[in-house]
């Protein structure tokens, strides 16, 4: 339509222009007017149409891939600089990551592991291409930095419980050597009859520790995996380990009145500096802040770029 009115009105103008005819010189001039109004009503069209495509798209964007990762990056920060300020322990593993621990392992732990499966899901063709390159890139580092993590924490497991287990042994030794607990043995035999001691399921729980097969696993293995104390020896925290500990006994192992924690904190005094010298935990340090650092790097470019779509295509900034 635009066409065939630029063409009369071209067509009226030259005629106009030969017959020196000034009517239909306006003609053309109203014609040509009309062309010009149609042109850019078609192209204002066709760019409201782009510009409203292009909202319910990257509003789709938003809700279907761009939240769902940035939440698990989030969880990720979050739970790394919780172990920097040493409000929580380190992790045992990411999931999503790779080299991930069996979860059967993990039995005892009482904070859920931080995810990133959604860019596992997302990275992938047709999914990929919701995403720019430098994004794809920045998660695609995250999670390589993060499978890392996994292997390096599983890593720090056996030299640690290596060094732990002798000192938890010791320890429940010289237990048993106390007064307390020969009476308690003599009047119970060893059994978990009642009785009126202070320390009555603690001794019962000891009692049992030496009956136990030869082949069972070392003491301190549930303590350093499935329950992470590991990630509160990555923490460097001895008093929240010791609490730990202690409350672990109490809780999940049922002892009921235990020792205090300065019985606890006695025992990881006497190994503490050589756990925080081992190599595999130096690495976890040096694996754990190099995650950290393409967290932020790629949680806080999704801020920006959904601070964006926020201001384009949601009316900007709330009011309230």
């Amino acid at each position: 339509m635009v066409v065939i009115f630029s063409v009369i009105a071209l067509a009226f103008f030259i005629i106009g222009e030969l017959l020196h005819n000034n009517l239909l010189q306006g003609l053309a001039g109203v014609l040509g007017g009309v062309a010009l109004s149609l042109a850019i009503t078609i192209i204002t069209s066709r760019e409201a149409v782009r510009q409203q495509n292009a909202k319910e798209a990257n509003l789709t964007r938003k809700y279907t891939y761009y939240i769902p990762v940035f939440t698990e990056l989030k969880q990720i920060h979050d739970r790394l600089e919780d172990g920097k300020q040493k409000k929580l322990p380190y992790p045992q593993g990411i999931k999503g990551m790779g080299n991930e621990p069996s979860p059967g392992s993990l039995w005892g732990n009482p904070l859920p592991r931080p995810t990133f499966t959604k860019w596992v899901d997302f990275k992938e063709d047709p999914y990929r291409s919701n995403f720019t390159e430098k994004a794809c890139k920045l998660f695609d580092e995250v999670q390589k930095s993060g499978t890392e993590y996994n292997k390096v924490v599983s890593e720090a497991k056996e030299p640690v419980i290596k060094i732990l287990n002798p000192i938890i042994d010791k320890a429940f030794r010289e237990w048993a050597n106390r007064d307390d607990y020969k009476r308690w043995k003599e009047e119970t035999n060893g059994v978990s009859a009642w009785s009126s001691d202070h320390y009555h399921q603690w001794h019962s729980y000891i009692y049992g520790y030496f009956q136990r097969p030869s082949d069972s696993p070392p003491e301190a293995q549930s303590f350093v995996w499935a329950f992470n104390l590991l990630g509160w020896i990555v923490v460097n925290d001895i008093d929240k380990a010791s609490d730990f500990m202690q409350k672990t006994y109490q809780t999940s192992f049922q002892t009921q009145v235990t020792p205090d924690t300065s019985w606890f904190k006695s025992m990881l005094e006497s190994v503490w500096a050589e756990l925080q010298e081992l190599s595999c935990v130096k690495e976890v340090h040096e694996v754990t802040g190099k995650l950290f650092a393409k967290t932020v790097q790629a949680k806080d470019y999704m801020q920006s770029r959904l601070t964006y779509i926020r201001d384009m295509y949601e009316g900007g900034e709330p009011p309230l």
